[in-house]
């Protein structure tokens, strides 16, 4: 029988300490490093994973590619109600769920039991985070721990395209005895944006099985199977009163309890290491050390595959994309980014590039599009990807327009003429609605050639905030970056329909197009500023907010702009916008502007779009650098110097090998939002490819 530390363990209603949200960064040496000259690992040194402060602020993510993953914090403590081991998506891509949140790890010594994991809520404390001498993140995430002159190193991953996660132990240096391992699984079983208390009915039956048990708790979901272990031993108990310091400052639920059903048990040797598997799958699908060497193997192959760039930035991004593929489930499809938002046509378009185009996926790529294509209705794509259990929303003016763009750049990069013949009717359906009028009444072109949008009750744009019945930032009439979708998706447009054959469509595609152009130029350039306007023929007029949207402009279409414009609203940006980690979305004299996006939902949604600083807009101010400042060696130079402070946040802070949503406005610019951002990182990667 396994011996079992003391059930007060579980029981306590400690809270825990508070952690301020992006409170580690480059500044404060945290000392994570590059591990191998190809930059395919990201790790933290031992001093920094034995901080708790510093460790509990950087975290890590392995995702399956149906719409789950694994995440949590480099120290082990959950910072967030999504931190957790097994996460899969109901109906994959949607609808996920948090099954298993923590295992608590020990081994037994002469002296007692020594934790492994790190977490609060117990008595004594769950303190691993002391005992850990590294940490990698890629190619999974991978500790090392000493224990009682014993060195065991515990790695996870989520095998590609299984409902699964396994975590190995290893025991590694010559002359190492074995040790006996305790694991308690914790769960809540539970939607992943929710959390449940012990006070909600569950059952707390198990089903003991050859190498480990199931549990289900609550009917309505899945089953959850461990596999692997030596021996199980039934005990449930309630761990109470967990608490999530990011939810708690972000005004979010952040209190819950965990149950764990009993305890796994693991002999661990130096020539066999113990594997676990959690999963929703049937007993005979997975092998966890076979799927685990299998998923290893893969990665490697992946990783030996590619030619190191020179640039730890590109390189690490390139690694990291795939972690945003969705290619399970019964649509291949592009996750907005981790650890809460699903898949939404603007970003799934945003990030298709780099994502996709640069990492080779054309085939994935040209399988997106065609998922896509048939969703056209009246003019526009939905704003989200919806199936038989998510439905439809026609809200984003730009959705419809980034499509084509993708379509534009798959055509670059692909001979398929397949793919081009199969989504020609959804791009001329989307030109054709754009320009009569499509299903949403306010999104239509107007007799100058431009597109309008002006709802009263919805944000049409990518600036899309909105708290209650408020719209956060409204841009209603003809938004900058519209007009220059709109004028790339009709170049895209007539390209297509001149490789297609389809040579009668072309000539009235480029008349609107050089009519939007002549209309764009005439309008748009603000003068007394020296730069463009945000909205023209607003509700109060035009709108000369100086802000990033302009950069669209400047980068896709040399047309729109003069040299000598293009280079004075290149010059304003770099002194009013740009930060060492993207741009901010409004400039600090601007009195509508926020320097820090934190607090309860309507103060973060303030921030949103008016000074907070995102990282994807880097793509089109570079691309619009190279363009008005040539490609000499020194404009070359300074382009790549934009980067700089995105590397480090990538190699030092936030979710190790990932690039985040926002940044506050002012410095020291913490990172915000989802720690994992689809655009951030494709865009990012997709200009990045010019310039390595």
């Amino acid at each position: 029988m396994s011996r079992l530390l003391p059930e007060c363990w579980w029981r306590s209603n400690r809270r825990t300490d508070r952690l301020d949200d992006g409170s580690v960064n480059g500044a404060d040496g945290v000392g994570v490093a590059v591990r191998a000259s190809t930059a395919s690992e990201v790790g933290a040194n031992g001093s920094v994973y034995r901080d708790l402060e510093r460790s509990s602020a950087l975290e890590w993510i392995d995702a399956n590619g149906r719409g789950g993953y694994a995440a949590g914090t480099v120290s082990g403590l959950p910072t967030r109600r999504y931190h957790g081991l097994l996460l899969v998506a109901t109906h994959p891509p949607h609808h996920r769920v948090m099954l298993v949140n923590h295992l608590t790890e020990w081994v037994e010594t002469p002296h007692g039991a020594v934790t492994l994991s790190t977490s609060a809520g117990a008595d004594p404390e769950e303190d691993g985070y002391r005992r850990c001498r590294g940490f990698s993140a890629r190619p999974m995430a991978e500790w090392t721990y000493e224990v009682a002159g014993v060195t065991i190193v515990r790695s996870i991953l989520c095998p590609r395209g299984r409902e699964a996660v396994v975590v190995r132990w290893q025991i590694v240096g010559d002359g190492a005895s074995a040790v006996r391992l305790l694991v308690r699984p914790m769960l809540t079983v539970r939607a992943d944006h929710a959390v449940v208390s012990a006070d909600a009915p569950l059952s707390t039956d198990a089903r003991t099985e050859e190498d480990g048990a199931s549990w289900q708790p609550r009917p309505d979901f899945p089953r959850v199977h461990a596999r692997g272990a030596a021996g199980y031993q039934h005990q449930p108990v309630w761990r109470r009163g967990i608490e999530y310091a990011l939810d708690r400052e972000r005004g979010e639920p952040c209190r819950e309890d965990w149950w764990s059903p009993g305890t796994l048990s693991f002999e661990v040797t130096p020539e066999k290491p113990a594997f676990l598997t959690l999963t929703t799958e049937p007993k005979s699908a997975v092998d966890g050390g076979r799927a685990f060497d299998d998923e290893l193997e893969r990665r490697q192959a992946s990783r030996r595959s590619l030619r190191s760039s020179g640039s730890k930035l590109y390189d690490q991004l390139v690694l990291g994309a795939e972690t945003y593929l969705v290619e399970g489930g019964e649509r291949p499809a592009l996750l907005a980014g981790f650890p809460w938002f699903d898949v939404w046509t603007r970003d799934t378009f945003t990030s298709f590039g780099g994502l996709l185009l640069v990492t080779g996926h054309l085939n994935l790529a040209g399988q997106i599009l065609k998922t896509f294509a048939p969703l056209v209705d009246g003019g526009l794509l939905p704003n989200n990807l919806p199936d038989a259990h998510t439905a439809p929303r026609w809200d984003s003016v730009d959705a419809s327009l980034w499509f084509i763009v993708a379509v534009g750049r798959y055509e670059k990069a692909s001979p398929d003429r397949t793919v081009l013949e199969a989504v020609w009717p959804a791009v001329r359906a989307i030109i054709d609605g754009y320009a009569g009028g499509t299903r949403h009444v306010s999104i239509r072109a107007d007799g100058d050639g431009l597109l309008r949008a002006s709802d009263d009750q919805a944000p049409l744009t990518w600036m899309d905030a909105k708290c209650g019945d408020d719209v956060m930032t409204p841009r209603r009439g003809k938004p900058v970056e519209i007009q220059a979708l709109w004028v790339q998706a009709l170049g895209v447009a007539s390209a297509l329909a001149a490789r297609l054959g389809r040579h009668a469509e072309v000539a009235p595609l480029d008349e609107s197009r050089a009519r939007a152009i002549d209309s764009f130029r005439r309008r748009f350039w603000y003068e007394d500023g020296g730069y463009l306007f945000d909205v023209v023929d607003g509700p109060a007029g035009d709108d000369f907010t100086f802000g990033p949207n302009q950069l669209f402009a400047l980068s896709f279409d040399a047309e729109l702009v003069s040299a000598e414009q293009g280079r004075r609203v290149l010059e304003l940006t770099r002194q009013k916008l740009l930060t060492p980690v993207g741009l901010r979305t409004l400039a600090e004299d601007d009195a509508r502007y926020h320097a820090h996006y934190a607090g309860a939902r309507p103060r973060r949604d303030a921030a949103y779009h008016q000074g907070t600083v995102w990282p994807f807009l880097l793509a089109p101010f570079v691309t619009a650098w190279l363009r008005f400042h040539g490609q000499s060696d020194t404009a070359h130079a300074e382009a790549l110097s934009f980067f700089e402070g995105l590397e480090k946040h990538l190699l030092t802070e936030g979710c190790l090998g990932h690039l985040s949503e926002i940044f506050d406005g002012a410095a020291p610019h913490a990172p915000r939002g989802c720690f994992a951002q689809a655009w951030s990182l494709g865009e990012v990667l997709f200009v990045l490819q010019k310039l390595i």
